[in-house]
């Protein structure tokens, strides 16, 4: 390996530890708060093991609350709810079929859990993803007659369902779930949620109903609320809130909400035609997407703050805007998607929802990801179960497709080593002059036909397709939990073998990788083939170290496919250095005159830069 071509490497090498390094954080892994864990394991487990029906309790806590605050609220205004609004047994009612299992309560006629059966969080408990804290979703809020904010999750609906709850939806065709709430004290002024729910999918819709709304919401407007973000479900919080973010997608645009500075609220207030709002978490994603005629606007609300163990949270709220079109009788009806953050799922909409699946350098991993990657990962995975064999694959088949370009860096590096005679000449006749030790060396590239860059441009090539790799490891649902072999339970998180009792200075790091280290140990076998020339023999360590240090808390996937793709280029290398070396016309340089354009381009501006020097 050249000196340039070392040079070029170690460029390259520093770009993608500062990038990685950037857009990872490098902390001890962490778990979310341990009231969080036991609240959403303990009702998690008791609502899924609950096969009695109709559940009723008496909540004196939102009780007291409903009719003390609110109730002296309301009565004091031009608008009266009904004594049964703001006080009252809260009742449950499941619904569920074979994707999930949903919990609706009539405080506020909300959902109050919603669990995804095909899911488990980090610790093997049942994926629940509304807040534990908060509990009621999918809310309506407006402004009363007399300027008070409302908000229907403080009051209690009537549920007009008598049927046997849970409700198991994939025996049947449908089925719909109705709250109603009087306003005003009479049957006149009605709000009403309806719930339809469909087999086999994620996705339910609900009808929001407004008998009379002139007589009791100013502005006629409204909004449909999405008020918190959704559970934690990983390991470490921290990584999990760099992924969380909210979007509003209206007249072609989509809007992106990322918390990442702490106890500071951002706010997103926009007015015009809109398909959708929704929040994400790294792995899961809810949708409102009004679906009657277009939203009016979009709300989004987000901050971020601090868990324990150095842990962190993104917080967001949603809401769609809506303007009542009928004074005497106001409908809309939405499709509610929550769902895994699964591409086939979302571009199956054909509204791109699959657009809130981010990527780090978005503009240039998203095509390589969506129209590439991916797609050939669901292909072979429709014949090889396993995903660590689909992995290993993958980086056979890029291999072979990226071979023309390696042969082409290898050519290179000999033809330069042929050089190097005449280059140390130079370098000896030119020392007291840079300038035309340059120029007299891209005379002499020139002359031979060969390009100084050429050993560079397959590590170049092959950047994007890292990143993007990186980018589908980490937040592909289909790699989550998915086990390969041995130690390796979960392609879309680190293999750890062990944790140290200390942090590696700078790197920040206390685990240790299988993966990333047999990763490392390839790499350093590559450099030891390639590297020849004693003033560079600490490149056939350095490299090697940092690389391993850095992949230690990367995507077990990434890993893999890095230590395959590793092993192919030592295979190919072996082979084509002592089982078939290249003949003597393949790396004698090109005849005088045979140049690229780009190395006449860098002759000319050579020459421009030593004018003016002059």
């Amino acid at each position: 390996m050249d000196k340039k071509s070392v040079i070029g490497f170690v460029v390259i090498g520093i770009i993608l530890v500062a990038w990685m390094v950037y857009t990872s954080k490098m902390q001890k892994p962490v778990q979310p708060p341990k009231q969080n864990t036991e609240n959403v394991a303990d009702s998690n487990s008791a609502k899924l093991n609950n096969n009695k029906v109709v559940t009723e309790k008496k909540d004196s806590a939102v009780s007291k609350n409903n009719s003390d605050e609110f109730g002296i609220l309301f009565h004091k205004n031009t608008v009266q709810f009904s004594a049964d609004s703001l006080k009252g047994y809260e009742r449950f009612f499941i619904v569920e079929n074979e994707k999930y299992s949903f919990e609706f309560t009539s405080y506020g006629g909300a959902l109050k859990k919603a669990f995804m059966k095909e899911f488990k969080t980090w610790d093997g408990k049942p994926v629940q993803l509304v807040d534990w804290q908060k509990e009621r979703e999918l809310n309506l809020m407006f402004t009363s007659k007399d300027g008070k904010l409302i908000n229907t999750k403080d009051l209690v609906f009537t549920q007009v369902n008598t049927e046997v709850s849970p409700v198991d939806v994939s025996k049947q065709k449908s089925f719909s779930l109705k709250y109603t709430l009087n306003v005003n004290g009479d049957s006149t002024s009605k709000i009403i949620k309806t719930y339809t729910f469909v087999p086999d999918t994620y996705e339910f819709k609900v009808d929001f109903e407004f008998t009379n709304p002139v007589k009791f919401i100013a502005d006629n407007k409204y909004q449909v609320v999405w008020g918190s973000s959704l559970n934690l479900t990983e390991r470490r919080s921290d990584e999990e809130a760099q992924f969380s973010e909210a979007f509003s997608y209206m007249g072609g645009e989509l809007e992106q909400m990322t918390a990442s500075d702490f106890n500071k609220e951002l706010k997103f207030d926009a007015n015009g035609n809109l398909d959708y709002v929704s929040t994400r978490n790294k792995y899961f994603g809810v949708f409102l997407i009004p679906f009657s005629r277009k939203g009016d606007g979009a709300y989004l609300t987000g901050n971020k703050i601090h868990l324990p163990d150095e842990g962190s949270k993104s917080l967001f709220s949603v809401a769609v805007k809506m303007d009542i079109k009928n004074d005497a009788l106001e409908k809309s009806t939405f499709k509610i998607l929550l769902s895994p953050i699964d591409y086939k799922i979302l571009k199956a909409y054909d509204m791109n929802l699959e657009k809130t699946m981010r990527f780090s350098l978005d503009w240039l991993v998203r095509p390589i990801a969506q129209y590439a990657i991916i797609p050939f990962f669901n292909f072979l995975h429709m014949f090889i179960p396993n995903w660590g064999l689909v992995i290993i694959i993958f980086a056979i088949v890029l291999k072979i497709v990226l071979n023309p370009l390696t042969k082409k860096q290898m050519t290179s590096m000999r033809k330069m080593s042929t050089l190097n005679p005449k280059m140390t000449e130079l370098k000896a006749k030119y020392k007291d002059d840079p300038a035309k030790l340059n120029t007299a060396m891209m005379k002499l590239y020139k002359d031979e036909g060969i390009n100084p860059m050429g050993g560079c441009l397959p590590l170049l090539l092959q950047m994007p397709i890292l990143y993007a790799l990186f980018g589908v490891f980490r937040s592909t649902i289909e790699l989550r939990q998915a086990e390969f072999i041995w130690w390796i339970k979960d392609l879309a998180a680190p293999d750890i073998l062990f944790h140290l009792p200390f942090k590696i200075p700078l790197f920040g790091i206390d685990q240790i990788s299988g993966l990333a280290t047999l990763m490392g140990i390839t790499m350093f076998i590559q450099q030891k083939m390639t590297v020849t020339d004693p003033k560079q023999k600490s490149m056939v360590y350095i490299m090697p170290i940092m690389m391993t240090l850095l992949f230690f808390s990367f995507p077990a996937g990434l890993n893999l496919y890095y230590f395959i793709f590793n092993l192919l280029s030592i295979g190919q290398q072996y082979y084509t250095t002592h089982i078939r070396p290249p003949k003597e016309e393949e790396i004698k340089p090109s005849k005088p005159g045979i140049i690229s354009r780009f190395m006449t381009r860098m002759q000319e501006q050579q020459k421009q830069m030593n004018k003016r020097k002059r």
